[in-house]
């Protein structure tokens, strides 16, 4: 019986989830739109929509030219709503730059969590006072005492078990060994080769010890640690692979020189999967929010999927993949001339939702989940690999009507 788990959902060879801040963006018109354009293909202000699926952030306080949930209208925040219940606003950016108060902070987070999804990703934003990073970002969420301080009431309580907290990467591909590739452009020799160059020195810095790029040694999306205050929780690395560093061209008015052939190639050929470190919203301008470049770019990602390359998630479905993963047990036994396949994991729904084992005969497999029979298995035929496997479906997002 050679039963193995395939590291993707079938048929894809690697995963990419676009992780954006929405700092700076300008209006609820852009944002929404920049949604319905990401995740339908409608036709939109900003162009015909790529179909892919990709979530993004909200906030809370913030100054006036910054959307967000306080700053916007009544029809701004139900539309807010129906994103977090169909899963396409899945990161809380931090409470905002005006929030360092525990009585705004409850008022907040009873707001945003108080529909039928809940958000679970938590992005530390700049230098806001409720970041849970007390080092890189500067925040006061995880320290007891301080008036920020809130990891008790939305970390510790279950509610955010996926936190980032400032780590960035220039490799384009994690859960595989770190490669440098992408990043070198022979237009921009110099600018590349000190990217590359930093990026060489971090993974070295994280084996000797580092424990500010400790993440960068094992190049994974994900793992498990502990905020200041003990908490316990899984930390993840976002990448921006562009070869001039991780803090250039992280905007929508740049993103086609990250977002590129050899990048999405680098990350098929390394089997990997990443969460693109973006802020969307800074957009070229109110009048085109992105341009013909721009465009281009999310196209090229669309084809990717279509051809069953990359598969692109939000990052709340990526991560929670990813921990799936990580935490999975099963075992096998032969019945007779059936192959029985018993999965032991603590979750379910969607965090089970693409799983993928290669089998030999998949229509003589059997698949119980915590003892309980599946019986909605898909039979696929064989991948590259030459190998047919079953998996558990993976579903689409379905995105709401919220066009004006």
């Amino acid at each position: 019986m050679n039963v193995s788990l395939r590291k993707y959902p079938y048929p894809y060879s690697a995963m990419l989830a676009i992780c954006s801040d929405l700092d700076e963006t300008p209006n609820k018109e852009i944002y929404f739109e920049t949604a319905r354009y990401l995740n339908t293909n409608e036709e939109t202000s900003l162009g015909k929509g790529v179909g892919l699926e990709v979530g993004n952030t909200i906030y809370f306080d913030m100054p006036e030219h910054n959307f967000s949930y306080t700053n916007t209208d009544d029809d701004g925040r139900q539309k807010i709503h129906q994103l977090i219940d169909s899963g396409h606003i899945d990161c809380l950016h931090s409470f905002g730059d005006f929030v360092n108060d525990r009585a705004l902070i409850e008022k907040h987070w009873t707001a945003i969590q108080s529909g039928k999804r809940k958000i679970e990703v938590w992005v530390d934003h700049a230098q806001a006072p409720t970041n849970l990073d007390n080092d890189i970002m500067q925040g006061q969420g995880a320290e007891v005492g301080k008036p920020a301080y809130h990891s008790d009431l939305t970390v510790l309580s279950s509610m955010l078990p996926f936190i980032w907290k400032g780590r960035v990467t220039s490799c384009v591909a994690q859960n595989t060994n770190r490669s440098y590739q992408a990043l070198f452009n022979k237009k921009q020799i110099k600018a590349s080769l000190k990217t590359i160059a930093l990026e060489f020195i971090k993974g070295w810095f994280a084996r000797l010890g580092n424990k500010k790029y400790a993440m960068h040694k094992n190049n994974k999306v994900l793992r498990k640690s502990k905020l200041v205050d003990g908490t316990e929780i899984n930390e993840f690395m976002r990448c921006n692979p562009s070869w001039g560093g991780v803090s250039c061209f992280d905007q929508a008015r740049g993103v086609h020189h990250v977002i590129t052939k050899k990048v999405l190639d680098t990350l098929v050929k390394k089997r990997g999967c990443s969460i693109l470190y973006s802020h969307l919203g800074k957009v070229h301008s109110v009048a085109e929010p992105f341009t013909h470049e721009t465009r281009q770019a999310f196209e090229l990602l669309s084809s990717y999927q279509k051809n069953k390359q990359i598969l692109t998630s939000t990052t709340r479905r990526l991560l929670g993949y990813c921990r799936t993963v990580d935490e999975l047990n099963f075992s096998v036994k032969a019945v007779g001339d059936e192959t029985h396949i018993y999965l032991s994991t603590e979750y379910s729904g969607e965090d089970l939702q693409g799983l993928t084992f290669y089998v030999k005969d998949p229509m003589r497999v059997k698949l119980y989940i915590n003892k309980e029979l599946f019986n909605k298995i898909i039979h696929n035929p064989p991948d590259m690999t030459g190998a047919a496997s079953i998996s558990i479906k993976w579903c689409a997002l379905t995105f709401p009507n919220i066009k004006n």
